[in-house]
């Protein structure tokens, strides 16, 4: 909806300057000059000239805290340790995503309600260990701490764009992280009872929770293809680090010795990367 309102707020300013440009006669008067003059007045034009410095400028300045937040952002190791789980949530969903249950249109059909609940059910309870490792890894309290991360990094009231993917990863995790507790504890209910009640309220929120957890996983992979994040180069990094170093001790050391550590292990996860890629080359 904000893209929509934007783009017809655009489209509608750049109608009105063109008209009044088209009233007071400057496109006439465009036309009527040679292109070489026309740059030569507009370079020397003071107003001109200021202006089109001042945007240059701001392109370029923002263009450049874009990149380097991207980049203060990858050196927090503990944000990658997030990111590889948040991507194995974003796996399992999209893996177990296509094999849920179609909702039929019930219409006030008693049956066809208690049909639909019954699939769920069974598909949750069939599906139940990847469905709660996806929960976890795509609403772990600990991703809170990415998420603050990214809000220190950038100037996020200036990125409309960043703004609106955060905001609704944001506006999602509350649901995953209410909603699960109490299809587990409606599940371990109808375990004991078998209770036909019980079973229909918890179908329907589970048809309504891997709704919440699609579009989580939806969400998370925006922001991170937008941070620009590799899953693979994520994942051997993590691994690396790992082996290489162990954290309890790696949090007591200082800054420098810390960058050093992200520089080596990032360095040799590049190298990793490029043998792998030479020596599948002509397996391809």
């Amino acid at each position: 909806m904000y893209r929509k309102v934007m783009l017809s707020l655009t489209l509608l300013s750049l109608i009105l300057l063109s008209l009044i440009a088209w009233k007071v006669g400057v496109f006439k008067e465009i036309a009527d000059l040679p292109f070489s003059t026309l740059v030569s007045n507009m370079v020397r034009n003071t107003y001109f000239s200021g202006m089109a410095c001042s945007i240059i400028s701001v392109v370029v300045i923002y263009k450049w805290q874009v990149w380097y937040s991207k980049r203060k952002l990858k050196q927090d190791f503990r944000c990658n340790e997030c990111i590889q789980d948040i991507y194995s949530g974003i796996e399992i969903v999209s893996n177990y995503a296509s094999s849920i249950p179609e909702k039929e249109n019930e219409d006030c059909d008693t049956e066809l309600r208690k049909k639909n609940a019954q699939e769920y059910v069974d598909f949750y309870q069939k599906n139940k260990g990847y469905i709660h490792y996806a929960n976890l890894a795509l609403s772990y309290e600990g991703n809170n701490l990415l998420i603050e991360s990214i809000q220190s990094c950038f100037f996020i009231n200036l990125n409309f764009k960043l703004l609106e993917i955060l905001n609704n990863v944001k506006n999602r995790l509350p649901n995953l992280r209410n909603k699960y507790p109490e299809i587990e504890e409606l599940e371990n209910k109808y375990k004991e009872t078998a209770d036909e009640e019980i079973m229909l309220r918890l179908g329907e929120k589970l048809a309504l929770y891997f709704v919440d957890a699609k579009f989580m996983a939806d969400y998370w992979k925006e922001l991170l293809d937008y941070l620009g994040y590799d899953p693979t180069f994520v994942k051997l990094f993590v691994e690396t680090y790992n082996t290489r170093y162990k954290i309890k001790d790696d949090v007591k050391s200082s800054m420098s010795v810390r960058n050093s550590h992200m520089i080596e292990v990032k360095r040799a996860v590049r190298r990793a990367i490029l043998r792998d890629k030479f020596s599948n080359f002509w397996k391809k």
